[in-house]
């Protein structure tokens, strides 16, 4: 399968962090100019959004993005537009290298830089997991330090702070835990911006988002936020949207043979992944959208079912959710969709059709994570099966920062030390001799087993043989009990030095236990051409 050729530049690691650009920071203006020409091929259906949607992004994302921090750039939809997007989460430094990605290329290109915040995204628990040091000897494990008491299952947006008095005391919480381990962690700074948005919107995920996006307004950067969920409301969205669901049954087939294809190419077997085909019940198709509400917030798969003669469009949940539009025009359908939000029943893109829509119809160039870069090769054959289009490049982008004080606990070393004991313990076993000198063996007994062993009967014939040379081993093996339970607790003791190691060592660590310096300092290295 032909990898686009997205994924061809790893840069080696410079002392604590390390980082994956491609193509180079410098190449995107190029690479938005070559994305542009291919837009100049796209069918008119989707040409035709290109200029009011990108209007209605930067109008939304200014007025949002407005609404709890300054402003103090200008943008237009006269300039090219990069993007990125995540959820709105604590996740770890190489997530958050991306947002000072997107600022530097935009900053460079002369771009607007628009995040888009993934808020339809299941959310995980209200936690963090902290690295924290208990005991006399000052041992590292983990403890989860909560922001609420919900534990998540349900969309972001719809993920409503139940315990205000936990959430306020987060940062203190996250602070003392990790104390001993890194200092100066930057969540206070964080939590702050999060407390005041927490006030404005009430929403785990608005307040978590908001918070970081304040906090990088502090450190300079220059990007426009803006929720999926917000996206999702536009009518060009909902144009492009009924370009789907009025052919659906073509999409169908492009979507489920795509994927097939990509389960082949990559050897993967799963049904499940990377995602799962699109189902058929009878008349009723499975489109690649999310219907959930307020009072049932749990995501659910929209079918869609289509009259004989075309005129009538249902669109359900299957369950308590059912709406109908007249689709005999698709213009007046767009509207008849956009209609249908209400608390009740918010449609929201599924992945693939989320960054399809921003790399297709919002934005000239797209950041993509290792993870998302990899997804969207699929969504590209998704493109240029149903669209019959070439999609643009997309630049792809990660990183890895480790904690301060890593460099204590080599995990390679402690690895190689616990493989050289296991060779040990097993030779007490089957080779005890080499440590006569470590107890009191016998020397007869060593004479004997060499005898046996230059006189190996054949194939066949050495059961006999094995089970003298057994008896053997166990009777030297059984004077070097001391040498054992030496080796065992050394093992143990190592074993405990990587489970510490990997902790120190981990790229999954929440970016607000580090320094605020120790991060500025080492995003700065990896955006040097």
């Amino acid at each position: 399968m032909e990898s686009d050729s997205n994924f061809e530049a790893f840069h080696a690691p410079r002392g604590h962090c390390e980082s994956l650009i491609h193509p180079p920071i410098d190449g995107a203006a190029a690479m938005m100019v070559e994305n542009q020409s291919r837009a100049a091929a796209y069918p008119v259906e989707i040409s035709s959004l290109r200029r009011s949607a990108r209007e209605q992004l930067l109008r939304d994302a200014r007025r949002y993005t407005s609404a709890y921090r300054d402003i103090d750039f200008a943008g237009s939809a006269e300039q090219t537009i990069v993007m990125a997007g995540h959820q709105p989460t604590l996740f770890h430094p190489g997530v958050w290298f991306k947002n000072f990605a997107l600022d530097r290329v935009g900053k460079t290109s002369g771009s607007v830089a628009v995040n888009l915040v993934v808020d339809s995204d299941v959310a995980g628990p209200s936690s963090v997991r902290v690295p924290y040091l208990y005991g006399d000897a000052g041992t590292v494990g983990f403890k989860a330090i909560a922001f609420d008491r919900r534990g998540g299952g349900v969309p972001y947006e719809q993920s409503l702070v139940e315990d205000r008095e936990l959430f306020d005391v987060f940062d203190h919480n996250v602070a003392e835990t990790v104390a001993g381990i890194v200092e100066n962690p930057l969540i206070p700074a964080l939590w702050q911006h999060s407390r005041d948005a927490i006030n404005r919107c009430g929403y785990a995920g608005c307040a978590l988002a908001q918070g970081r996006h304040r906090l990088e307004a502090d450190l300079g950067l220059q990007t426009l936020e803006i929720p999926q969920s917000v996206v999702c409301r536009g009518d060009a969205f909902a144009s492009f949207a009924m370009q789907i669901l009025s052919d659906l049954p073509r999409f169908h087939e492009c979507y489920n043979a795509a994927t097939e294809y990509y389960r082949a190419a990559h050897g993967i077997r799963s049904k499940a992944h990377p995602v799962p085909n699109l189902g058929r019940d009878g008349e009723w198709l499975e489109a690649p959208f999310w219907v959930y509400g307020n009072q049932s917030p749990k995501r659910r798969s929209v079918w869609v079912r289509i009259s004989a003669a075309g005129s009538v469009m249902e669109i359900s949940d299957r369950d308590k959710r059912h709406r109908k539009i007249d689709a005999s025009n698709q213009s007046a359908a767009a509207d008849a969709f956009l209609a249908l939000a209400s608390p009740e029943f918010k449609i929201r893109s599924r992945a693939l059709i989320t960054t399809m829509y921003a790399r297709l119809v919002l934005s000239d160039l797209f950041l993509h994570g290792i993870g998302g870069g990899k997804y969207d090769q699929l969504g590209d054959l998704i493109s240029r099966a149903f669209w019959n289009v070439e999609p643009p490049r997309f630049m792809v982008m990660s990183s890895t920062v480790l904690l301060p004080g890593h460099q204590r606990f080599p995990s390679a070393e402690v690895d190689a030390e616990i493989r050289k004991r296991n060779r040990q313990l097993r030779d007490l076993d089957f080779q005890p001799e080499r440590y006569a000198g470590s107890g009191e063996i016998d020397p007869q007994w060593i004479a004997a087993k060499r005898e046996l062993l230059a006189a190996s009967p054949a194939k066949g014939r050495r059961r006999n043989w094995h089970e003298q040379i057994t008896s053997l081993n166990q009777k030297m093996a059984s004077r070097l009990d001391p040498l054992r339970k030496t080796l065992e607790a050394e093992k143990a003791e190592l074993q405990q030095r990587r489970r510490e190691a990997a902790i120190w060592n981990s790229r999954e660590h929440s970016f607000c236990i580090y320094p605020l310096d120790y991060l500025m300092e080492a995003y700065e290295q990896m955006l040097k051409p």
